[in-house]
């Protein structure tokens, strides 16, 4: 019987002490009660562990009969121990410490009324019990102190406050992930960069624990220091990539961007990185583009340069994948983020904290989840703007959102707001496809609507190419004619620009 019950024990403390690490803090405590509870079920009448790094009281404290063995929970370790125990009417007591390379953490204690059992149990078990919790202890609060000390690197490393223009603000949220002991890589910062411009960097770097969290340090101190060197995301990225390899310091996914307050155009760069989220002033959420690969792999990762402008209302939201990667679906986690963005953007709480609560409100996060938001409030005078984004495809509809919103603010609606929207998307659809193409190159729209007519330009660069004519092709610039009031084409070797003018009423 005695054998019985000693593997039955020692099945169920192989059990406990093999636990994962899933909360951070109190892992050996809970490894430590786990284990009195096990005593006491199998043989004791109650059990005491006493830890040094604890303190005099017991760590973990259970036993059969609360009334009377109960008041010894409350006993302090020292020598009057045994006295006060034998006062319980406790037939035996051991004491064996909690050893770990001779280094002695605490002390387990075991009692029971009937002597014999415990005596023949406690020969056999007790040297057995103690060097399995001593050692599973000791690793829980070396990983506990791992985790705190991470932690408190990490929040340490994260800036702690943003940069502030005027017409725009930045706020942040990050959480960490609810299955896992070790801190994470990911971070978040906006810094000033001199002349109306904020440096912008989010990323991740892969791995946990205090690697991770000071490969995080270094890297974000390395795109700080050299943001000032260079209005290419792009090259900075490639640059801080050269360092990185360099000097093994691991490797991560980042985006970095340059956004100018005076124009509210964002030039971005990705390594490996989910793409942001652009959200529209009409509530719509829309990815723009991303690329690259990770840095620490070497050969100029970073994709190309890309150009946005946040109108005003807009919102630019910048993210690590554990906003993703939860279901490890990652299809599935784009199109959630982009209906949460458009939730709490309709709840008139389009931030990163509420995004974060949005999405994880009847999930589990498995990864750390870091966001920054750029929000760029409404124009009090909205009669004029200029809009810049790259000559791609995916930058037409972000500028025919744009142009909605500006339409809008200005009152203009309906059949006059589909004509202006019309023409203006049939000429932005020039620049992109018959103007100089790319990410690196841009296109312009400029709009004024001071007067009783709007007028929209639109600017690309680089000589149109030539183009074959189709049956189903060429029809753009007859509806540019027939739908506004006035066309103007101009054109030479460096740019070509469309001037469409229309009624306000």
């Amino acid at each position: 019987m005695i054998t019985d019950l000693s593997e039955e024990l020692y099945a169920g403390l192989a059990r406990i002490s093999g636990q994962p690490v899933s909360s951070g803090l109190g892992h050996g405590l809970r490894i430590a009660a786990q284990a009195c509870e096990l005593c006491v079920t199998a043989f004791a009448d109650f059990c005491a562990i006493y830890l040094r790094s604890a303190g005099p009281s017991a760590a973990a404290f259970a036993c059969r009969d609360s009334l009377k063995f109960g008041d010894l929970g409350s006993l302090s370790y020292d020598d009057l121990l045994i006295e006060r125990a034998g006062a319980a009417a406790t037939g035996t007591l051991f004491e064996e410490p909690l050893l770990v390379g001779g280094r002695q953490i605490g002390t387990l204690v075991l009692g029971a009324s009937d002597a014999e059992t415990l005596a023949k149990v406690g020969r056999a078990a007790m040297p057995l019990i103690a060097t399995i919790l001593a050692t599973s202890i000791d690793q829980a609060e070396e990983l506990e102190h791992h985790y705190r000390v991470s932690k408190r690197l990490q929040k340490a490393m994260l800036p702690a406050r943003l940069v502030h223009a005027e017409g725009h603000t930045f706020d942040a949220a990050y959480r960490p992930a609810s299955d896992e002991a070790d801190v994470g890589g990911d971070w978040y910062d906006a810094f000033d960069l001199g002349g109306g411009k904020i440096g912008i960097s989010v990323g991740d770097v892969t791995g946990h624990g205090l690697e991770a969290a000071v490969a995080m340090s270094e890297i974000r101190r390395a795109l700080r220091a050299a943001a000032a060197t260079t209005d290419s995301p792009k090259a900075l990225l490639n640059y801080v990539d050269g360092i990185v390899s360099a000097e093994g310091i691991g490797m991560a996914t980042a985006i970095v961007g340059v956004y100018d307050v005076l124009t509210n155009v964002l030039r971005y760069a990705s390594a490996g990185h989910p793409p942001p989220v652009l959200l529209s002033a009409s509530k719509r959420a829309q990815f723009l583009p991303g690329g690259g690969l990770l840095l620490g792999l070497g050969g100029n990762p970073a994709s190309d340069d890309y150009t946005v402008t946040l109108s005003p209302g807009t919102s630019c939201f910048f993210y690590t994948d554990g906003l993703l990667e939860y279901s490890r679906d990652v299809i599935a986690g784009e199109r959630a983020l982009l209906a949460a963005l458009e939730r709490i953007a309709i709840a008139g709480m389009p931030t990163a904290d509420a995004l974060h609560a949005e999405i994880f409100s009847e999930i589990i996060n498995t990864d750390d989840s870091a966001t920054l938001a750029l929000h760029h409030s409404e124009a009090l005078d909205g009669a004029r703007e200029r809009l810049e984004f790259s000559g791609i495809p995916i930058c037409a509809s972000l500028a025919r959102e744009s142009l909605r919103h500006f339409c809008e603010r200005n009152a203009i609606f309906g059949e006059r707001q589909y004509d202006v929207l019309s023409c203006v998307g049939e000429a932005v659809a020039n620049a992109i496809e018959h103007g100089t193409q790319g990410s690196q190159h841009t296109f312009i729209i400029d709009l004024d609507a001071r007067t009783d007519e709007l007028v929209a330009s639109v600017d690309s660069f680089g000589h149109w190419r030539m183009f074959t004519p189709r049956d189903e092709r060429g029809r753009g610039i007859p509806i540019m004619r027939s739908c506004s009031k006035r066309l103007e084409i101009s054109s030479t070797h460096e740019r070509t620009r469309i001037t469409l003018t229309f009624d306000r009423l």
